[in-house]
């Protein structure tokens, strides 16, 4: 691992040494010195007193981080590093903030004995602008320099840890540095430190300006240009500091994107920073192994299958008016798909079509659960909406690994042919209007088991004679070509489903959808097809 993080660290905090070193001689070059009677002996003891107090500063930072960072085996102790990493910009604030004002009050103690030893007159808004500058200088600058370097070294550093297997994870939300880090609060406190605070002292210092003798407004407009260098200097370092980091990330973003796009599903993306970027690195890292366990498990998958069969209904229940119809083809390489319909005393129906992510026992086990607790809910006659929320917030709870679970639950009121219904994350149900063509109930909630405290919402549709819903997985629209090269698609799925509009019987539909995906190139690689179909039959049709 990386040896002698405080040396590497110091190199990255050149920006305070030039902005202190501008500062220096500006004032000289003003003639502010002279008027103050600072010697070039005095100047080299300042010089000497910054490096001291900014140095014990950036090797107290430090501190924490080389013990860390002296394993021999980084994997035992990553979890400590990790939080270490989370909190270094943290901790660079708080001690340069100190060694800031410590030098600030050093300075202007040394000054103003100097000038007073010298018999240097020093009126009250010479004192007061020798303060404001040495205050906003060292208590402000120093720790906002400090702190975007910090980010740069922290940013670099995660970058060289990543190939130990660190930072690929979550942190503690209390180890979160998100409040500087945050990419919506970093421009605010860019302005505040090089705009908003340097405005208000140069307004005092107009203030100042308009009382005493000349040479007390001369020293006090000098010390005004002083400030604005040095602060046009560190808003020019803060901005190309800014970039330099998020060009950076957005770098290690982009070649996670393309190792996804070419399928290398064991790549993982280095979490750089605790911001929005850094959500989307772990996002991405959950994405990747939640594809990379899908395809490490297609083989384990037999048993899974045959226990998702098991927990499928035997019989669709019988309604006037309305025909239902549940099919699943399962292959043994995947698994996960779920259906079913439970019927209410009041003749309502429950319908559900589901899809766990990931494969294998995990899913079939996870399926089983929702399965139970479906059933449970169903007895007792809860809203859709509130029996969604249970199950988000036990999915919650249960599921880990970056495991969810796209559901699509109605209730189909067969007295008032109308449908209330929920989407989380489920590919879009088709309704085939008798008339109008095919409608999408698309998802307008993520799925369960990602989010706690969500609230989810039913949408009310209509069901006209004629009118079917058929809902699926995405085993129908992923079912490959003959080429491997495409999928069969929604599009195809709309046009096959207007064409078949005028099948009565739902029975045929299953067999008829099967004949045109194997045309089409489907394979046993392909995910399980799993179906599940409403009809609001014509009153003068038998019903079955």
């Amino acid at each position: 691992m990386l040896q002698h993080p405080f040396a590497r660290f110091t190199l990255y905090l050149w920006p305070l040494l030039l902005v202190f070193a501008l500062g220096q001689f500006i004032m000289r070059w003003t003639g502010n010195t002279e008027a103050l009677g600072i010697t070039w002996v005095l100047s080299l003891a300042d010089m000497v007193v910054f490096v001291l107090t900014f140095g014990t500063a950036a090797w107290l930072s430090c501190r924490s981080l080389s013990r860390c960072l002296r394993s021999a085996n980084p994997e035992r102790s990553a979890r400590r590093v990790e939080t270490v990493m989370a909190d270094f910009p943290w901790r660079v604030l708080k001690l340069f903030s100190i060694a800031g004002v410590s030098f600030a009050l050093y300075l202007f103690s040394a000054v103003a004995l100097t000038a007073l030893a010298g018999g240097k007159d020093l009126p009250l808004s010479v004192l007061i602008s020798l303060f404001l500058n040495f205050g906003f200088g060292a208590g402000v600058l120093a720790p906002a320099l400090a702190v975007a370097n910090a980010i740069v070294f922290s940013v670099n550093l995660r970058l060289h840890l990543s190939g130990h297997g660190l930072f690929q994870g979550h942190l503690d939300e209390g180890h979160s540095f998100r409040q500087f880090t945050s990419s919506t609060h970093r421009p605010w406190l860019v302005f505040m430190v090089t705009g908003l605070v340097p405005t208000l002292i140069l307004s005092a210092y107009v203030y100042l300006s308009l009382s005493g003798d000349e040479s007390s407004r001369h020293f006090i407009l000098m010390q005004a240009l002083v400030l604005l260098m040095m602060s046009v200097s560190a808003s020019m370092i803060l901005v190309w500091t800014i970039s330099h980091t998020l060009k950076r990330v957005t770098q290690e973003l982009q070649s996670g994107l393309k190792k996804l796009a070419k399928g290398q599903f064991d790549a993982c993306v280095p979490v750089l920073m605790d911001d929005e970027f850094g959500d989307l690195a772990l996002g991405l890292n959950t994405a990747m192994r939640g594809l990379r366990e899908r395809e490490d498990l297609k083989d384990s998958l037999a048993i899974a299958a045959e226990i998702q069969q098991g927990l499928l209904p035997k019989f669709a229940p019988v309604i006037p008016f309305y025909q239902l119809l549940g099919f699943q083809q399962t292959c043994f390489s995947v698994g996960g798909d779920y259906y079913d319909y439970i019927e209410l005393e009041d003749g309502r129906i429950w319908l559900m079509i589901a899809d766990v992510s990931g494969k294998g026992y995990p899913a079939a086990l996870t399926m089983a659960n929702l399965q139970a607790m479906l059933r449970g809910l169903a007895t007792l006659d809860w809203p859709i909406e509130e029996a969604a929320n249970y199950l988000n917030e036990a999915l919650c709870e249960t599921l880990t690994g970056g495991r969810f679970v796209t559901l699509f639950m109605g209730k189909l009121q067969p007295q008032s042919h109308s449908l209330i219904w929920i989407n989380a994350g489920h590919v879009p149900p088709l309704l085939l209007r008798s008339h109008d063509g095919v409608e999408q109930l698309a998802a307008l909630s993520p799925p369960l088991g990602l989010v706690k405290g969500i609230s989810y919402e039913v949408t009310r549709t209509e069901l006209d004679e004629g009118d079917a819903l058929f809902c699926y997985t995405d085993g129908v629209t992923e079912s490959s070509s003959h080429n491997g090269h495409e999928r069969f698609g929604e599009a195809r799925l709309k046009q096959w489903l207007l064409e078949h509009k005028d099948i009565t019987d739902l029975k045929q539909l299953p067999e008829a959808l099967l004949n045109t995906l194997n045309d089409y190139g489907r394979s046993d690689d392909d995910d399980d097809l799993t179906l599940l179909c409403v009809r609001h039959c014509e009153a003068n049709k038998e019903q079955t």
